[in-house]
């Protein structure tokens, strides 16, 4: 599974795969919301769109915010065989 980690400075913002069609966002251990895909939860972070207040409030102010999956750092974790 693919995970991508984005850090800000309210804290770091989580994409979980959870399975081949489902991602989940989370802030910390607040799950945000879920997606058919990395790249969409991607882009409501970029929106300010993702539920978490403190992060959401900042839209006018921010504007380094990546659009894509391009600056997450990627993580993979192995599924363990059984």
């Amino acid at each position: 599974m693919k995970n991508y980690i984005y850090n800000t400075n309210i804290g770091t913002f989580e994409i979980r795969q959870i399975s081949h069609l489902l991602y989940q966002l989370w802030m910390g251990e607040e799950l945000l919301g879920e997606y058919a895909s990395a790249e969409l939860a991607a882009e409501d972070v970029a929106a300010f769109d993702t539920d978490y207040a403190a992060w959401d409030q900042l839209k006018n102010e921010l504007d380094d915010v990546p659009t894509d999956l391009s600056k997450w750092a990627a993580r993979v974790e192995e599924t363990p065989r059984k």
